[in-house]
């Protein structure tokens, strides 16, 4: 996890006021458009290819934690920044739902997996990678080691440099350098911006607009709905019991929504919903079931209980299907698409129809396309970049919180 180039600090205001105010050594005031906004390319991943996740951990079901699973991509959508390490310019993909920061080395060593064969010839599939030597030394002990949940690793060692975002500098920063890895990218990036926060360190705020931002000390350049500002705190690691961590440390980005939104709202009424196996329009359901969710700008998908992802799917018109050929649900392009939001902090923020149907993930016949949420059994929850592109997050590290608001273009 890398250190912090500026950490948000709040506290709460009446509604009335609109944008909540944060906490300095200077008083109280409130979260300001910051000049270090700095654009992420939004890459789109063909909906045929198949590898693991070049920037994340997949969160995919298997039959068998031992056995090796068919690597699907299940993301169709990343986020890429450059990061200027010395002198060197490095494509890295960002996530906030991965601790750390590294990029690959050159020379590298590339590595097949035990499932496949010896004729295999591995290609992980990464962009150039860092020449030379770090300015600030190398670390000896402990080895930087990281393996996810998709089957990827990366192996190498833990460095020190300077590194840049945008036109702001971090001096003497800790970086993983990798020079073995078992990865599977598409050859666009040498790394990951890790986001999520160790002893109190890496702050932001993430968006979408006509472009994507990530803004360091302030707000990104779009435009909000001010009285939806809304906050909620930071969860421990020990929040998701699946990890079975028995400490309460902080980590990642956890919240606890207060509630779920789902159903459908037209102007006709249907006298007979139940002829056709979904909900009624106009029906509007609340479920107040309470649950740990991961922020995650790293995966594209938003990953929730199945019994509520369920009947978000049924609320689609016609109802969405589950595609064997793609191991996800479906619905016509052309579907009615219901509403979803999750209430946090007192408001709802609502999917955007487009991430709710994605429109770019098609299955190989053209006519449905992929939903933005599936479901998962027992967790870890997600909400991922299905959810954040309708709004503003703010990752406030320092007063263990985080702030959203609605985009009013997008």
């Amino acid at each position: 996890m890398r250190s912090s180039l500026l950490a948000l600090l709040s506290v709460g205001v009446p509604p009335s006021i609109g944008r909540l105010l944060h906490a300095t050594r200077h008083g109280l005031v409130a979260d300001t458009v910051t000049s270090n906004a700095v654009p992420m390319r939004k890459h789109l991943v063909s909906p045929s290819s198949h590898r693991s996740s070049a920037t994340t951990p997949v969160y995919r079901r298997t039959a068998a934690v031992n056995r090796p699973a068919n690597l699907t991509n299940v993301h169709d959508v990343y986020y890429i920044i450059d990061l200027i390490v010395g002198n060197q310019t490095l494509a890295v993909s960002v996530d906030t739902g991965s601790s750390d920061t590294w990029f690959v080395s050159d020379p590298l060593e590339c590595v097949r997996f035990w499932w496949q064969g010896p004729e295999y010839k591995p290609n992980c599939g990464l962009a150039e990678g860092f020449i030379g030597n770090l300015s600030g030394g190398v670390l000896d002990n402990p080895p930087f080691v990281r393996a996810y949940m998709d089957g990827t690793f990366v192996s190498g060692y833990y460095g020190f440099d300077d590194v840049t975002i945008g036109s702001i500098t971090a001096k003497h920063q800790r970086v993983g350098v990798v020079n073995y890895t078992f990865w599977a990218g598409d050859g666009l990036t040498s790394g990951l911006l890790g986001l999520g926060d160790d002893q109190g360190q890496s702050g932001g705020e993430v968006s979408k607009q006509e472009e994507s931002y990530l803004a360091l000390g302030g707000l990104p350049p779009v435009e909000v709905d001010e009285q939806s500002w809304a906050r909620t705190k930071i969860h421990g690691v020990d929040a998701i019991p699946e990890w079975m961590f028995e400490q309460s440390d902080l980590g990642l980005y956890i919240i606890k929504p207060d509630s779920w939104v789902y159903g459908r709202e037209t102007e006709d009424i249907d006298p007979n919903p139940a002829e056709k196996g979904s909900l009624a329009p106009n029906e509007l359901t609340t479920n107040t079931t309470q649950f740990p969710v991961l922020i995650d700008v790293g995966a594209t998908l938003s990953l929730l209980p199945k019994g509520l992802v369920q009947q978000l799917y049924a609320a689609f018109d016609p109802p969405a299907k589950y595609l064997s050929t793609n191991g996800l649900f479906f619905a016509l392009c052309n579907a009615t698409v219901p509403k979803f939001g999750v209430n946090i902090g007192g408001n709802t923020f609502y999917f955007a129809p487009d991430d709710l149907l994605r429109q770019t993930a098609r299955d190989p016949s053209g006519d449905y396309c992929r939903i933005g949420v599936t479901d998962v059994n027992g967790g870890p929850y997600v909400l991922g970049v299905s959810f954040l592109t309708s709004v503003v997050a703010v990752f406030d590290i320092e007063n263990t919180e985080m702030r959203f608001a609605s985009r009013t273009k997008y």
